[in-house]
């Protein structure tokens, strides 16, 4: 199971990447315009996908981190902002390597940014993260469309043929 999600990981961050690059014909003005995405705009969806990133990843490492909301902004500056985003998928590819298998069936408990205890199934936190990162990527690939920008072809299956496997 370790390889599934190391594999994944390193989906994610292939496709980050492709969309930080599609981005680079987005000008600074649509960047941050509301374009009308759950955090308005492209940027405040990078934005909101970095600081989940955080919050995750410090449940899952035993750190407490916790914003004042999930549109807090973290990082204002868009270079800055995609270099942080990469950093941040990279530490988890290195975490995810550490992980021995027995712990993907085990439970998982956690605060809730409300404060409530909760508890899942620890493969199924760590896949709720992943498919966090593709439901958001896909609005702003839409965003770009809207924008008159060209969308790029970011499906894993892509990513598997890219790699050859």
């Amino acid at each position: 199971m370790k390889d599934f999600f190391l594999r994944n990981n390193a989906y994610h961050i292939w496709a980050t990447k492709l969309l930080y690059e599609s981005l680079g014909n987005i000008s600074e003005e649509n960047y941050k315009k509301d374009v009308g995405l759950f955090f308005k705009s492209i940027h405040g969806t990078l934005n909101h996908l970095l600081l989940v990133e955080k919050v995750w990843y410090s449940r899952l490492v035993g750190e407490v981190y916790v914003p004042a909301s999930l549109a807090e902004e973290i990082e204002p500056d868009r270079q800055t902002l995609e270099i942080r985003m990469v950093q941040t998928l990279e530490k988890w590819d290195t975490w995810l390597q550490g992980l021995d298998n027995s712990i993907w069936p085990t439970l998982f408990r956690y605060k809730t940014m409300r404060g409530f205890e909760a508890e899942l199934i620890f493969s199924d936190v760590v896949q709720h993260n992943f498919n966090h990162r593709t439901h958001h990527r896909g609005q702003i690939t839409a965003a770009i469309t809207q924008l008159g920008g060209k969308s790029p072809e970011i499906d894993f299956v892509y990513y598997l043929q890219t790699i050859g496997k």
